[in-house]
């Protein structure tokens, strides 16, 4: 008698990564955007409030939540800046340059960000809550390894839940790429002649900032199609990446924001 042959069992899906989101607005962010993808909360008695609706949606559905001090916060974040509350929750897909790059009607206004050598977590965040408010939905980060880290994610206080950020290669590759798709190369330098206000940025931008100490390389800055720069007093040599990122930005949004935005 001859024995039937099992099927072979099929591969198990692979497990989304994880990983640990802390502070109050990332985390009601995330709770309000991606509540199915959180797996486990630690909360501070305090935080308790803001988070009741969430911990009792949390109790519906079996994800554990547990009540703890700071001392037992500061173990599971790693540090002291977790403001009562930790998520540990899948992460948002990454994407890559082409999506980016292709998302949303090419014929509409469009603004994307450049950084060049901006590795800073801290300065990231803030620049993805910047580009939240302003609705630039895609940060293009040459070098950078990863798409995300609990220092970028609690400092950009919920932007990272509208904007991806898109580690591309080092060099002028992505540039061309965005060129390709239709996209006008705006760099910004502090000794560039044109000024931000000088004409309106065009409806199809990236905007590309370097690292505070050096700037973008030259390589980079010569890729450009324009470089202008953000016009002040002249007693600092630049402004920090974040603020920069926000004077221009919001400049773009001066220039090409529609009735249905505001």
């Amino acid at each position: 008698m001859q024995r039937a042959l099992k099927s072979p069992k099929a591969p198990a899906a692979p497990t989304a990564p994880e990983m640990k989101v802390c502070g109050v607005n990332a985390c009601l962010a995330l709770a309000a955007r991606r509540p199915d993808d959180v797996r486990r909360v630690y909360v501070h008695p305090s935080r308790l409030p803001a988070f009741g609706p969430f911990l009792k949606r949390c109790a519906e559905r079996r994800i554990a939540y547990h009540i703890v001090e700071d001392d037992e916060l500061e173990r599971i974040t790693q540090s002291v800046h977790h403001e009562g509350i930790c998520f540990i929750a899948r992460e948002r897909p990454a994407i890559g340059l082409g999506s980016a790059l292709q998302r949303r009607d090419p014929t509409r206004p469009r603004c994307l960000l450049y950084l060049g050598g901006v590795g800073n977590p801290h300065n990231l965040g803030a620049i993805v809550r910047v580009c939240a408010h302003f609705d630039v939905d895609a940060v293009l980060a040459g070098g950078l390894e990863s798409h995300a880290s609990p220092a970028m994610l609690r400092t950009a206080e919920g932007g990272a839940e509208f904007v991806d950020v898109v580690p591309v290669a080092d060099g002028t590759g992505p540039l061309v790429a965005a060129r390709r798709a239709g996209f006008r190369l705006i760099a910004t330098a502090a000794r560039a002649k044109r000024s931000l206000y000088s004409a309106p940025l065009p409806p199809r931008s990236i905007i590309m900032l370097g690292a505070e100490a050096d700037g973008l390389a030259p390589a980079l800055l010569n890729m450009a199609d324009d470089t202008v720069h953000i016009p002040g007093t002249g007693a600092l040599d630049s402004l920090n990446v974040a603020c920069a990122a926000a004077v221009v930005l919001g400049e773009f949004w001066r220039c090409h924001r529609t009735p249905a935005a505001e």
